[in-house]
């Protein structure tokens, strides 16, 4: 019976965070989103400064709220290295839907490649549009947005090599998109391994009324060295991407058999 008061007492801290995300994020794009224009003077450079400020000021609140409520708990190991990192790459294996929101709200100068579809989600679809980059673009269009990003407004670009949540108990398959963003901007690469437990209820497919039968959500973030781009520098592309795409799935997998 406690348990399963317990499980009710986390489902319904869950449900209540993805509501207030919601809202939230309602709110920031009709409401917030055209003072921030205004504050900026109409600047695109300073309203995205502005703006990625607070959705990381925001998303460190709702990280925080659910932990508040009980459905999570999160440590990072080796945060310091995050501090100040400017024209990075930062990848991570991919567990959980909340992945990519605990990324931002870690890294303030963040952008990020997102799936196209969130572009229809009315209540991120702006916040989209104006911060990040839908892959629905053409693909010489992202590498120009993300390389212009990274090297004159010092920004850093969170990608999921995996580009979907991973399966459980399947094997990752990383892609080469990383890769190329990194050596197209010349940008060292920033791994991030998500570990913990199993996110049920978060996962790829799951439903949103499952979750974890006997704990809240556990995240335990460790930020690895960097992966520098330099020995891939002068070879062809194709080749290149290949062997760093390999060398981001050796880190990240070991990191994963550790844990």
């Amino acid at each position: 019976m406690i348990r399963r008061i317990k499980y009710l007492r986390r489902l319904i801290s869950k449900l209540s965070s993805f509501a207030v995300f919601g809202i939230s994020s309602l709110i920031l794009a009709t409401s917030l989103f055209p003072l921030f224009h205004l504050l900026a003077g109409f600047s695109e450079k300073r309203f995205n400064v502005i703006s990625r400020k607070f959705v990381n000021h925001f998303f460190q609140f709702f990280v925080k709220y659910i932990e508040v409520t009980g459905a999570m708990r999160l440590s990072v190991e080796n945060r310091e290295l995050l501090k100040g990192i400017k024209g990075k790459v930062v990848i991570a294996n991919h567990p959980s839907l909340l992945d990519v929101v605990i990324l931002i709200s870690l890294i303030p100068n963040a952008n990020c490649i997102v799936k196209g579809s969130l572009v229809q989600n009315k209540f991120i679809s702006l916040i989209i549009r104006n911060l990040y980059i839908p892959n629905t673009l053409p693909f010489d269009e992202q590498l120009e947005r993300a390389k212009k990003s990274m090297l004159e407004d010092g920004n850093n670009l969170i990608i999921f090599p995996e580009g979907t949540r991973s399966k459980p108990g399947e094997p990752w398959y990383f892609k080469k998109g990383a890769a190329r963003f990194a050596l197209y901007a010349n940008a060292d690469v920033v791994p991030i391994y998500f570990g913990g437990n199993e996110k049920i209820g978060l996962r790829k497919h799951d439903k949103m009324l499952q979750f974890h039968p006997t704990e809240r959500y556990i995240y335990k973030l460790r930020v690895l060295p960097n992966i520098s781009v330099a020995p891939y520098k002068d070879m062809p592309m194709s080749r290149s991407a290949i062997l760093l795409t390999a060398k981001m799935k050796e880190v990240l997998e070991k990191e994963h058999d550790v844990h």
